[in-house]
């Protein structure tokens, strides 16, 4: 199927590919955050900042649910919470943003199949 792919199509997941590495930059700063013992307020303030580089990019990119995701993953890192409750806020909207890329690259995939099939119906209808 990846031959068969627009350039536009291809751009588009290339630039979700580009972003799912992004996103599991930040899981491994909150899985750094979830398992230190001590002094785990230091992590928080880079984590921080990466959701909102994030968010901006998301931003730019036309990826709106997913920007405020990150912002509010940014919120919350910087709420003063218990750092067992922070962390599972934390993992679980980084879960939630690794799943809704993953189902933003499978609608990119579908449009362009259906796109396809409707070119290849056409073709067949002369």
């Amino acid at each position: 199927m990846a031959g068969k792919l627009s350039a536009s199509a291809q751009v588009r997941l290339a630039t979700l590919g580009e972003f799912t590495s992004r996103v599991q930059h930040v899981y491994g700063m909150v899985e750094v955050y979830a398992a230190s013992k001590t002094k785990s307020e230091q992590q928080l303030q880079p984590m921080a900042r990466a959701f909102g580089r994030l968010k901006l990019q998301f931003m730019g990119a036309g990826l709106d649910p997913l920007s405020q995701l990150c912002g509010a993953m940014e919120i919350a890192a910087k709420r003063g919470l218990s750092p067992a409750v922070k962390a599972r806020i934390l993992r679980e909207g980084v879960g939630s943003l690794k799943f809704q890329l993953e189902l933003e690259q499978r609608s990119v995939l579908s449009d362009e199949e259906a796109m396809l099939r409707k070119k290849e119906g056409a073709e067949e209808g002369r």
